[in-house]
């Protein structure tokens, strides 16, 4: 499975570093590397998110992270997963 990371999605990881960053300093690589290792069980079982309504193509899961959900949404076309975004369960989404 190759899987890739959309720049929105690479923006979201961005968004969690400055975040921890400041406030947290201690949190941003253990939540770092407990993303990835998040992505990377999605990527070798890629239908365990749910189809978001009205695109079959795209699926989205949430997984709690040190006592934080996270909200994960991707694209699987079969051969390749596409990470599009990754959003912290309390932050507010478009």
């Amino acid at each position: 499975m190759r899987l890739e990371w959309s720049a929105a999605a690479l923006a979201d990881l961005d968004r969690f570093a400055e975040f921890l960053h400041d406030r947290y300093p201690h949190l941003g690589g253990i939540i770092a590397d407990e993303i990835l290792a998040k992505v990377q069980i999605i990527a070798e079982y890629p239908q365990l998110g749910r189809p978001i309504e009205g695109r079959i193509d795209y699926r989205e899961i949430s997984i709690e992270i040190l006592n934080a959900t996270y909200v994960f949404r991707y694209g699987y076309d079969g051969e390749r997963l596409i990470m599009l975004r990754v959003f912290h369960g309390r932050e507010a989404r478009r």
